[in-house]
């Protein structure tokens, strides 16, 4: 029994440290990140020591680490993750081919169209921003059921538009030809920034009928659905004039298409304090509502995540907060959407001595396809395991480099996505946005959740806000406090184990007494591999594949077992 005892001791102190490593995450404050990584890796590396293995990484001849130093890293990350600034730098038109050109087959990525099919009563939404190129050739027109034409920038002196450009590419992109053939709708955004053009143009109405003749011209040139209004920095004193504009354009719209019915979708911002307007007025006008979930880190420089599931302040910006405040304020979940980023934030450290912590400041967005190429890379040259931030949902990797310098980076990928996704539809929205498809470039996985949460006939929503709250992730994060205590423990306990055995073996009669019995020896035996498969499983020595031969060996460990103990009762008739 005291075998077994052990044994249980040790498959709890796994579980715990399994639990552990899947939301370890960097704790920040007035983005100042404690220096928390290099103490728990020093600590790790110690212990390694003491007991006489090697870092496995240094092993591994395909590690970067042996072909460049930290600081030539940092420079490869630094001159590599510039996609985002690429794809929203100047607004000219750009070619994307080159970006996922795949040397392999010589040709352009596309992505492979299949008959998978939304349901009739979900969203799934995007943005087309102009100057992106092609790349929607990569899009898979069966999952989307809208996608907004990125815009019609308003000149706030006529009512006109502000980019030629633009608007002669709308007239003639391929993009809403294809978009037709699969019954997706297209709408043209009507953009508009800053108080004072806001203020210009919303004081005269004469403005809004040289708006509305645009517009209707320009949505019937290409038989398109409809527009979405994206009006930032509205002055609060200009609420009644907001309001009376999108009556007056959903008004007119449906006077001038009488045979068809024109959509009318409105972009809210994150923070609801941004946007104190009467939405019960405005669900009169409006046929859909937009949560721009997204740029958090904009909103309070403390949020490192672009898109957080909650705070771990109170009442702190997070997707959740935004929610219940809509929703407490009258939104109706049945005609909103959660628009979600398909890109993250990277943020650069400066690490005080003094205090031992790292401030952070805010260095780019990155694109979720260019952290797959860059800090996720397949070619086995530079691969950085990401961990989860169980409170924001998001993935983050921290690097700490010898020049007291860091590089932060959070991003979402299906997984965190998906939870996300999955707060909307439990909040009883219609669906969700994808800001902007072209960020992932084809990504497999993105396409391959839309249809799992949209397409089907029954889809299982659970709360991801519950099960933040529950066990694993709530329990694991009360062991996560004392992780150093629980690495030492788990190494001493381990230790003691095998000290124990190795004692207990050189006495004869123990010996004698484990041989003579077939249970004892499976007990005895069962108990090394579950050291073993501890000690592997902890330093990231077993693989999925590993784990399949450990099953096979363990399966046919217990067959003979009970070939040997009950082979006995069977009779065999001899001539």
């Amino acid at each position: 029994m005291k075998h077994l005892t052990y044994a249980g001791l040790f498959l709890f102190l796994l579980l715990t440290f399994t639990g552990c490593k899947e939301v370890n995450k960097v704790k920040s404050s007035g983005r100042k990140v404690t220096s928390g990584v290099k103490k728990v890796q020093g600590t790790t590396d110690k212990l390694m020591a003491k007991l006489g293995i090697a870092d496995s990484a240094a092993q591994n001849p395909d590690s970067l680490n042996n072909l460049l130093s930290p600081l030539e890293q940092k420079s490869f990350i630094n001159k590599y993750t510039t996609v985002y600034d690429v794809l929203n730098g100047p607004k000219n038109n750009r070619d994307l081919k080159a970006l996922e050109y795949d040397s392999a087959t010589l040709t352009y990525k596309r992505q492979s169209m299949d008959r998978r099919i939304l349901r009739d009563d979900v969203e799934v939404y995007t943005w087309y921003p102009y100057w992106m190129g092609d790349v929607w050739k990569t899009y898979d027109f069966n999952l989307i059921s809208t996608i907004s034409f990125f815009s019609f920038k308003i000149n706030p002196k006529t009512g006109s538009y502000i980019n030629p450009a633009q608007i002669t590419q709308w007239r003639q992109t391929d993009l809403l030809d294809s978009a037709k053939k699969y019954q997706t709708k297209v709408l043209l955004n009507l953009s508009l920034e800053g108080e004072a053009n806001n203020l210009a143009f919303l004081k005269d109405e004469a403005m809004w009928n040289t708006t509305l003749d645009s517009v209707s011209a320009l949505l019937q040139e290409r038989d398109a659905d409809g527009i979405e209004l994206e009006f930032t920095n509205v002055p609060l004193d200009r609420e009644t004039k907001f309001l009376d504009f999108v009556e007056f354009l959903k008004g007119n719209l449906d006077t001038r298409f009488i045979t068809k019915k024109m959509i009318v979708s409105l972009i809210i911002p994150a923070d609801d304090s941004k946007f104190p307007f009467d939405l019960g007025r405005l669900n009169e006008s409006v046929d859909l509502f937009i949560v721009k979930g997204m740029d958090y880190h904009e909103i309070d420089g403390t949020v490192a995540a672009v898109a957080p599931m909650r705070n771990e302040t109170p009442g702190g910006p997070s997707l959740e907060n935004t929610l219940l405040r809509y929703l407490n304020r009258g939104l109706i979940a049945e005609k909103s959407i959660l628009a979600l980023p398909l890109y993250g934030s990277q943020w650069a450290g400066t690490y005080d001595p003094a205090e031992g912590y790292y401030s952070t400041d805010f260095e780019r967005k990155v694109t979720l396809s260019e952290v797959e190429r860059v800090f996720q890379s397949k070619d086995s040259l530079y691969v950085i395991t990401p961990t989860l931030d169980e409170t924001s949902m998001t993935n983050y990797f921290f690097l700490e480099f010898p020049d007291n310098t860091s590089i932060e980076g959070w991003y979402d990928d299906a997984s965190t996505l998906s939870k996300k996704m999955d707060l909307a539809l439990f909040k009883k929205f219609k669906g969700v946005g994808l800001y902007a498809l072209g960020y992932d470039l084809g990504k497999e996985e993105i396409w391959d959740l839309v249809a799992e949460k949209f397409t089907g006939d029954v889809v299982y929503i659970k709360d991801p806000i519950k099960e933040i709250d529950g066990y694993p992730i709530k329990v694991a994060v009360i062991f996560q406090t004392y992780k150093q205590l629980f690495v030492v423990t788990f190494a001493l306990v381990t230790l003691a184990l095998i000290i124990a055995m190795v004692v207990a073996f050189s006495d004869w009669r123990f010996r004698e007494t484990i041989l003579a019995r077939q249970l004892y020896r499976v007990i005895v035996l069962s108990i090394t591999c579950l050291i073993l498969i501890g000690i592997f499983s902890f330093f990231g020595w077993i693989n999925q594949k590993s784990w399949s031969y450990i099953l096979l060996f363990l399966s046919g460990a217990g067959v003979s077992y009970l070939v040997e103990k009950y082979g006995g009762l069977m009779k065999i008739n001899k001539p």
